[in-house]
């Protein structure tokens, strides 16, 4: 037997070498804190990228792509614009940390809930219910009234032509109406047939039994009235009714992740956090919303599903109302062939002035045309603090200046108020949250929340050419400006940046108003500072223009150089002047 121990001068063999990192050199993967808010549309989706930098979350990056394009390329932009400055460690993995990032998310619903409304009285309970159910975010695709001035047939024709998700049957407490309010549910009865669509009867309790014998078992579910007594209204349970019949009908994802019914809810939390009046305006290619709130936070919304860009085709007067509206000679047909172009290709992009000018006419237009209908504030808007626009065609708009003007021409919000724009996406995607998480999100994105435009002091009355306001501008450590003095007609731009705000002293002449319910002569207001500045419009509501086309032309284009040009400040303006 043989020894093979090495001899003990003899070398010892080398050692395989070891392919395992020393423990102190192994490190984990560089991890990054971040959040991606999703508003996926019809046609753009929009994502903004919320991280921990610095200790606080900021807003980093956000952008927009059509939808047909999938959010992995959406990824991708965001990627690439942060990796100049992200964190070495991560930069080259930015992909993946985006992909595996939590999602807070929304989207435009994939079509909308269609209502008919059947109701004892147009003004009354008619009214209540109609504003629950588009606070829903269901659209009213036909309405008829127990005092619609039609006969029983005519009813009847009318709700059997209908194609309808649900029925929507409200009324009852008005005194001795019983009988109509039965007469309309039995109208609806015979009208609906087999179709199997559910039936919310939402008016008096005490014929609730007779009501539900009308129809089949389970068709119908009972919610207490919208409007209990004429001086009282009480929408919240049957909008919370119609958001869960919603959800089952159209998407069962939840109808908290529509986009209009989560902008509403963050124009609400926004409202009731800064004890501010809001009216909210998310404008995108299908759908138009419109939201105010008080300073509780109790919102009223309508959801205009043909109200997007791509129905401005269809808007009355169509292309002959806008090609009236342009500072520039555009024909008709022009504008009809980017309508068009709109109407069929909604993430289309405007390649030139023209194409980009009738686009946001359009955008006006629809506004305007929004703030008209019924139900939503009347034919004027007034007594609000902040004045929200949202959507693709206001965000992106080249100039801030453009979307200050679509927003003051679109609206006309009478008195003074503070101008914004959610430039980045982030309200509806906030309002999907839960609602004790919206306030806190909107609590961390304070500074990035929304991007100040500016403000607007808008007043109507008077006629051509009188003097209507003359305002004194206060600004604490600078000279007073003015008094600046414009007449009917006129506008001015006054710079007032970002951070700064300023009080104004403002003088009314020749009956013009600021809105409210009463009438003075002098105003004292605040002014918050934007990227565009102090709006000074006395071109009145609505706006009207010159007859002549030439003199109308004219009209237009000083209004848009107005806002387009550098914000002057008179009391520079005056010392440089005499330097000069």
């Amino acid at each position: 037997m043989t020894d093979e121990r090495p001899a003990a001068d003899a070398p010892a063999p080398e050692a395989e070498p070891s392919t395992e990192r020393p423990a102190e050199l192994e490190r984990p993967l560089a991890a990054a804190e971040m959040t991606l808010l999703v508003d996926a549309g019809s046609a753009w989706t929009k994502a903004a990228l919320v991280a921990r930098t610095r200790g606080r979350w900021r807003l980093v990056a956000h952008d927009a792509q059509p939808t047909a394009w999938g959010e992995e390329a959406l990824r991708g932009t965001l990627a690439a614009r942060i990796a100049p400055v992200a964190d070495r460690r991560v930069a080259d993995r930015l992909r993946q940390l985006l992909g595996a990032a939590p999602r807070i998310s929304c989207h435009t619903p994939r079509r909308a809930g269609r209502l008919a409304l059947a109701a004892v009285s147009v003004e009354l309970s008619g009214a209540s219910a109609r504003r629950a159910a588009e606070s829903a975010g269901w659209t009213v695709e036909v309405a008829a009234t127990a005092d619609d001035g039609r006969s029983l047939v005519e009813r009847l024709a009318l709700l059997q032509e209908v194609d309808v998700d649900a029925w929507l049957l409200a009324g009852g407490f008005e005194a001795g109406r019983a009988d109509q309010a039965l007469e309309i549910a039995g109208l609806v009865a015979a009208a609906r047939g087999g179709s199997g669509a559910p039936v919310i009867w939402a008016g008096a309790s005490s014929l609730a039994d007779e009501v539900t014998l009308m129809f089949e078992p389970d068709a119908v579910g009972v919610v207490p009235n919208a409007r209990p007594s004429a001086s009282e209204e009480d929408p919240l349970p049957l909008r919370h009714a119609l958001e869960g019949l919603l959800q089952r009908v159209i998407e069962p994802a939840g109808t908290r992740q529509h986009t209009p019914v989560a902008f509403r809810r963050s124009v609400a939390q926004l409202a009731r956090t800064t004890g501010r009046r809001i009216v909210g305006v998310d404008i995108g290619a299908h759908y138009l919303t419109w939201v105010r709130s008080d300073e509780e936070g109790a919102a009223e919304s309508r959801v205009f599903a043909a109200g997007g860009l791509a129905a401005a085709r269809q808007a009355s007067g169509g292309p002959g109302r806008l090609a009236r509206w342009m500072p520039m000679a555009i024909d008709e047909l022009a504008v009809a062939d980017v309508l068009q172009n709109l109407n069929a290709r909604p993430a289309t992009l405007p390649q030139t002035e023209d194409e980009l000018a009738i686009v946001h006419a359009a955008v006006r237009q629809q506004l305007a045309v929004a703030l008209e209908a019924d139900g939503v504030a009347g034919t004027e808007l007034d007594g609000i603090d902040l004045l929200i626009g949202a959507g693709r065609s206001l965000a992106a708009a080249p100039r801030p200046a453009q979307a200050a003007q679509m927003l003051v021409d679109g609206v006309r919000p009478l008195g003074v108020t503070q101008l914004a724009l959610d430039a980045a996406g982030v309200l509806p995607p906030l309002g999907a949250l839960d609602d004790a998480e919206i306030a806190e999100g909107m609590g961390v994105l304070r500074d990035d929340l929304l991007v100040p435009l500016g403000t607007s002091v808008v007043c109507r009355g008077g006629r051509a050419g009188q003097l209507l306001m003359r305002i004194e501008i206060h600004r604490t450590g600078w000279p007073a400006i003015g008094p600046l003095e414009l007449r009917s007609g006129q506008l001015q731009v006054v710079s007032l940046p970002r951070g700064h705000d300023a009080e104004l002293e403002i003088e009314l002449h020749n009956g013009a108003s600021l809105g409210g319910p009463r009438r003075t002569r002098r105003v004292t207001a605040s002014a918050m500072g934007g990227v565009v500045g102090l709006v000074l419009d006395a071109r009145g509501v609505p706006l009207g223009l010159p007859r002549r086309t030439d003199d109308r032309r004219a009209v237009l284009a000083s209004w848009r150089d107005t806002f387009g040009r550098e914000a002057a400040v008179p009391a520079l303006d005056a010392a440089m002047a005499g330097v000069r």
